[in-house]
């Protein structure tokens, strides 16, 4: 499927989710510690922000840090900072800055901070996913080039999995020539505890006029484990293996068989302008060919401007030592317009 029809396919279904999206009775309440008591509906909880939906407001996205108490008669799907779930509802008896759930097995007092994701177990399959659009374009006249780009993440994480879909394209024209580059990810990470090792596994495909790649196919698979993941930042890291298949400019096909070290870290600014940086580092040691190295890098830096719209700030790094080209490396550094569904 091209980077084209994807985006089609993306902006169908928002307008699929919009149409079909149906008022629900908001009944919880949220009380801030400046007294204020709002009226609504839990949404989510995820990176220190809940998304509480009210009639008069809309839906609005509270820090964390700064609720003193939720109460709620339904029941959540709750995830702690050390891995720890609950699946179950929350006391209204509970003081300021603290959360007590209720499970099959009983109470359980919990710090305020110590929780980093809450959804609500009624939760359709379609309200679970998370769509983020970017575009971007330059033009320089005095040397008459002109870029174009487009940035895509579709996510979705259920209680014992996250899948994410990826995809950019870079379209770059001068007097001279035209060259592109485009890379779409696909992975799943799958845990039963959190807080212990989870299964990794991707496939990805890429093309990049400016290092010789007509085109470069990869499956993998491996472990990863998260080493930091609290209310405002998430560090994790994976190893493994992966097969690529590879069409490289005057060289034909080939597959390899390489490692892949990974590791990916964001974090989160919550006061005003919120501030969202998510960074990605690979790399690449070759099996099959000795001495080959590659690596990939990925910097997002989204910048919220009004509600759900973005300043968007991309950055990308692409290295192989064994290059066709006359190019080893490879990068770009963009900035355009977001918007989050």
């Amino acid at each position: 499927m091209t980077l084209k029809n994807t985006l089609t396919l993306i902006l169908c279904l928002c307008c699929c989710l919009n149409l079909h999206a149906q008022a629900q009775r908001k009944t919880d309440v949220v009380t801030l510690y400046n007294g204020d008591r709002i009226t609504g509906e839990v949404k989510s909880l995820n990176a220190g922000i809940l998304r509480f939906s009210t009639d008069a407001m809309g839906t609005l996205r509270v820090e964390w840090q700064e609720i003193a108490k939720l109460e709620s008669i339904y029941h959540y799907d709750i995830r702690l900072s050390d891995g720890t779930r609950y699946f179950g509802s929350f006391e209204h008896d509970a003081g300021p800055g603290q959360l007590t759930v209720k499970d099959i097995y009983g109470e359980h007092a919990v710090d305020w901070l110590q929780v980093v994701e809450i959804r609500p177990i009624e939760e359709k399959l379609l309200d679970r996913i998370d769509i983020y659009l970017s575009a971007g374009y330059s033009f320089d006249k005095a040397s008459s080039v002109t870029q174009t780009t487009f940035n895509t993440l579709v996510s979705y994480e259920n209680e014992n999995s996250q899948n994410e879909l990826t995809a950019r394209s870079t379209l770059t024209d001068t007097d001279d020539d035209t060259t592109s580059s485009a890379r779409v990810n696909l992975g799943r990470s799958v845990w039963t505890d959190r807080s212990q090792l989870f299964t990794a596994s991707y496939g990805k495909n890429e093309t990049n006029d400016e290092v010789g790649v007509d085109h470069r196919f990869a499956l993998g698979a491996g472990l990863g484990r998260y080493l930091i993941d609290n209310h405002k930042t998430r560090l994790n890291g994976a190893a493994g293996l992966q097969i690529i298949t590879e069409n490289l400019e005057g060289d034909g096909e080939q597959q390899n068989v390489e490692l892949f070290l990974s590791t990916r870290f964001r974090t989160w600014r919550f006061n005003t302008p919120e501030l969202e940086v998510d960074t990605t580092l690979n790399l690449y040691p070759s099996i099959t060919e000795s001495g080959r190295l590659r690596s990939s890098a990925d910097l997002r830096i989204r910048w919220e401007i009004i509600e759900d719209l973005f300043l968007d700030f991309t950055g990308f790094g692409s290295f192989d030592n064994q290059s066709e080209s006359d190019d080893d490396f490879d990068y770009g550094l963009t900035t355009g317009l977001g918007w989050e569904y």
